[in-house]
């Protein structure tokens, strides 16, 4: 949520209710329903739906839910998709970071419509769901963009029958087809710049091109030598060898605790399409620019760093090289949040028996897995709004009760987000130590589901309360 609308919404008001408000199921019990089923699982999301369920009239509602055909994951993505599209509204620069995750149902054998997501040898059954979240330069998630969650009818083909496929039967063709998804929001957002951002993944000639073509922006990790159009020099990174060091930046390191020197190229470049392409598309020049860094010196044990990074929008400096570099880190949003889906909301555990139904329990926790994720990072980009953004009054008096908590958050002055996520994140095992670093998504997720239950507590003791 960017930080200008956050201060305007209040938990007490009903999460769901404000996230899913332009809904259209054709049914306003039904609608409510899933207000009341989403708001349940979102306060216990690693527990089944008996679990987070008040009753048995409330389990058999949150079954018949996921069993409706009028309820279908398209319709629960786009009422998310119309909130995330305001949160952007305010926003200049917009990352929408592509990745696919795979979901792996082989231990519930009585599930049906499940296809293949490893080799034959693997033979593992389960759903692949390709998500695009938009995230801000500084880190924030504003919601998740595109959503595709599909089964495979059969294994892949063999290397030389994909080789002769075209494009458009592809499961790769997905990055294309999203990319053209995002670039039709982007044309309603002109107040915002909206950058594809991936991984090696999505380096293919045909979504270099499909971008060109659309003017739809992108950083992304190379991962092919491409051909490019030179007089001299082969590949890029002939010419890249032959280019001077043009600065040296700084990176710190999360997943190996240290801080990095790396030295800095860019250039302009024409990428000469591949040899499939070339027999009837000769003329398809993609023109972009290459920015690389590379560690000369890595310490003892570590290995030396080294990305080479596409993009279209022009580097003419080494301020903008370093900027482009710095929202390609940001890629790491969409596994933090897959993590958070898997992990934290354990949807591969669910036993609802159909494939099209765990699309619907999906696509559902995909917005509450979001909500999860950005209450982790709300904290960093606006520390000083109040806990009602994210809290309900039962969940901050349930907080404001606790003995461990009262000396800390019983001070005077507003009761802040942040006070309110190291809290939570203190419940589920933070330590909260001066040199400790800032909490992340599993101490939360653990966190919240012993709030979830203490303020279930709190309600039945505290008049006025739920």
């Amino acid at each position: 949520m960017s930080t200008r609308s956050s201060e305007t919404h209040r938990a007490d008001n009903g999460w769901a209710i404000a996230e899913f408000d332009e809904i259209a199921l054709g049914d306003a019990r039904l609608e409510r329903r899933l207000w009341r089923v989403a708001e349940e699982l979102s306060g216990q999301p690693q527990y089944p739906i008996n679990q987070t369920s008040e009753d048995a009239a409330a389990t058999k509602a949150a079954y018949r839910l996921f069993n409706n055909e009028r309820v279908t994951a398209e319709k629960i993505f786009l009422a998310h998709r119309a909130r995330t599209r305001q949160r952007m509204h305010n926003e200049p620069v917009v990352l929408a970071v592509q990745d696919t995750s795979f979901f792996n149902d082989s231990r519930h054998k009585r599930t049906r419509g499940l296809g293949p997501i490893a080799d034959k040898d693997n033979n593992a059954q389960g759903l692949i769901v390709h998500s695009t979240l938009a995230v801000t330069p500084q880190g924030l998630p504003l919601g998740v963009l595109a959503h595709r969650c599909w089964a495979r009818q059969g294994y892949r083909a063999t290397e030389d029958e994909h080789e002769i496929k075209p494009i458009e039967e592809k499961e790769s063709y997905r990055w294309v087809e999203t990319l053209r998804e995002v670039a039709k929001l982007s044309v309603l957002h002109r107040a915002s710049m909206v950058v594809t951002v991936a991984d090696r993944e999505s380096d293919i000639y045909e979504f270099l091109l499909e971008a060109q073509k659309l003017n739809a922006k992108y950083v992304i990790r190379a991962c092919y030598d491409r051909h490019i159009k030179s007089d001299v020099y082969r590949t890029i990174h002939e010419r890249l060898a032959a280019l001077d060091v043009q600065a040296q930046v700084e990176l710190d390191v999360p997943t190996q605790s240290r801080r990095a020197t790396l030295d800095l190229k860019f250039m302009k470049v024409d990428l000469r399409p591949p040899d499939r392409l070339t027999r009837s598309r000769s003329s398809l020049l993609v023109t972009g620019w290459v920015i690389y860094v590379r560690e000369k010196h890595p310490p003892e044990g570590f290995k030396s760093l080294s990305w080479t990074l596409l993009t279209n929008i022009a580097i003419e400096s080494v301020e903008p090289a370093v900027e482009k570099l710095t929202w390609y880190r940001r890629r790491w949003a969409i596994e933090e949040f897959h993590k958070t889906l898997k992990s934290g909301c354990t949807v591969e555990d669910c036993r609802l028996q159909t494939a099209e139904r765990l699309k619907r329990y999906i696509a559902l926790f995909c917005v509450i897995a979001w909500r999860l994720f950005w209450i982790v990072h709300i904290k960093r980009a606006n520390p000083k709004a109040p806990a009602e953004v994210a809290l309900t009054q039962s969940e901050i008096g349930t907080l404001r009760s606790l003995k461990r908590f009262k000396e800390k958050l019983l001070a005077s002055g507003p009761f802040t987000i942040k006070q309110a996520v190291i809290a939570i994140a203190c419940l589920g095992g933070y330590l909260n130590r001066r040199n400790d670093p800032p909490p992340g998504p599993t101490v939360l997720w653990r966190g919240w589901q012993r709030l979830s239950s203490m303020a279930e507590l709190y309600e039945s003791v505290v008049p006025g309360c739920g």
